[in-house]
């Protein structure tokens, strides 16, 4: 049995769309496992950052109460100011769809 010249194209366009949907599928759940994983990422960053600037902030404090080394505590206040203000930014930023509110910038 032969197949007419629009059965063949059907099925041929069948096989295209067959193989567009195979390929990708698995290309997009790659892709919103890796935006997952930029996430997490970046909220380990964001929690590790606010570390380093709450200890910026004590040693700043510290460095102030000695006379000998107020300038250095005085350029640890500017250090910090300056991570505030790029958090400050960051938050401030559009969340992505896909963030689930606690994992987000902040």
């Amino acid at each position: 049995m032969s197949l007419t010249r629009s059965e063949e194209m059907h099925r041929l366009t069948e096989n295209v769309y067959k193989t567009i949907m195979e390929q990708f599928n698995p290309s997009l759940r790659n892709f919103i496992a890796m935006g997952k994983n930029y996430e997490k990422a970046l909220a380990g960053v964001t929690y590790a950052a606010k570390g380093y600037f709450d200890a910026l902030v004590k040693m700043g404090e510290l460095a102030s109460e000695s006379q000998g080394s107020k300038e250095l505590g005085d350029v640890l206040f500017q250090m910090a100011e300056v991570h505030r203000q790029i958090q400050n930014q960051l938050e401030e930023m559009p969340c992505p769809a896909s963030c689930s509110g606690s994992m987000c910038w902040s």
